[in-house]
């Protein structure tokens, strides 16, 4: 059984390295610490807003579109964009150089490509390949493709009996082109109309294709 002279001590004893342990702990939350290394400020970002619209041929689908950018700032996307309407922005860091081209369905045809707004501008632009490329600026941008769907085909009217003037008026009319015209003696068909076509009435051809006609002299 211990004295308790010894139980003083060994309490003494305990009470001394609490005092030690906590006198640690308040110099170590005490002691000045660095300050903070601020954070880099992120880099001026820009946006852009693909837009499609309809051309002189009107056309109603919605068409594909590929934006190239470097791949620190994002890489390759593609989006889908109605016509009439314009995509959600896109972020990316000013002057960034971004390629923009349209996926163009067969016999379709870009002609104008434009940017407004954000002080984003054109560095190449290319509407034959639907193409462009854009430097990024400070704000919200709108890159514009104005496109057309593939030209109407030539339907070959019914031609016989018209007059010269009325049959090709109608030849154009139907997205068609004159072709040749020849002269025969007839003694049915009045002077001036039309005694034959080629191809015949209801035909249908590629935009522009010819017509041929041959016309009455009248009775020889």
């Amino acid at each position: 059984m211990l004295s308790h002279g010894l139980i003083v001590r060994r309490l003494l004893a305990v009470s001394a390295a609490a005092t030690v342990s906590l006198s640690v702990v308040v110099s170590a939350l005490a002691a000045p610490h660095p300050p903070a290394q601020p954070q880099p400020a992120p880099p001026p970002v820009g946006t852009l807003s693909v837009c499609n619209t309809s051309g002189a041929r009107s056309i109603t689908n919605t068409l594909v579109f590929s934006l190239v950018a470097p791949a620190s700032a994002g890489g390759t996307q593609s989006i889908t964009v109605p016509v009439g309407s314009c995509s959600t922005q896109i972020f990316y860091p000013q002057g960034t150089s971004l390629v923009v081209s349209e996926t163009l369905p067969t016999g379709y045809a870009v002609t104008s490509i434009a940017v407004s707004g954000g002080a984003s501008t054109i560095t190449s632009n290319t509407p034959a390949t639907g193409i462009a490329t854009i430097t990024i600026g400070s704000g919200q941008s709108l890159l514009t493709f104005v496109t057309s769907g593939p030209p109407r085909p030539c339907k070959v009217p019914a031609l016989t009996g018209l007059s010269l003037l009325s049959a090709k008026s109608a030849i154009v009319k139907n997205a068609c082109s004159v072709g040749r015209v020849r002269r025969v003696y007839s003694r049915t068909v009045k002077l001036g109309r039309v005694v034959s076509q080629y191809p015949r009435r209801g035909t249908t051809l590629a935009h522009g294709a010819p017509v041929d006609v041959v016309v009455s002299r009248g009775p020889r």
